[in-house]
């Protein structure tokens, strides 16, 4: 009798285990998706620092101007579909084709996540 507990027992704490919690979404968090060109108004003009000596400036026309190791960073965006899609004539790899991400605006830090939710994401500073 006490051999057929043992399973049970076992079973029931691996199932515990194995609860997930629910991934955090926008409305859970107080940081805001940047999906539109007004929503761009947040931040446009403001510096976005990843960390000293990578920073850039969104014009409200549409520009990307700043540095970043040292070099230029100079490119193009546009809103579309609720994603903020960049193209870079200047970047430290050169230029760069199309990438579209989701930012999240959560006070002074701009989080994003490339590839239209599916890459690595990043964290800037927002000053």
């Amino acid at each position: 009798m006490r051999l057929s507990l043992i399973p049970t027992i076992a079973l029931a704490f691996g199932l515990a285990a194995c609860e997930t919690t629910a991934p955090m979404t926008e409305e859970a968090s107080s940081a805001t998706r940047l999906a539109t060109q007004a929503d761009m108004a947040a931040i446009t003009g403001k510096m976005l620092t990843l960390e000293p000596g990578k920073s850039y400036v969104i014009g409200a026309a549409g520009t990307i101007q700043g540095t970043w190791d040292g070099g230029p960073l100079v490119g193009q965006y546009e809103m579309k579909d609720g994603y903020f899609c960049r193209t870079l004539s200047q970047g430290p790899s050169g230029p760069a084709p199309e990438d579209c991400q989701i930012l999240l605006l959560d006070g002074d830090t701009l989080r994003g996540t490339r590839d239209r939710g599916n890459g690595a994401s990043f964290a800037l500073i927002v000053s």
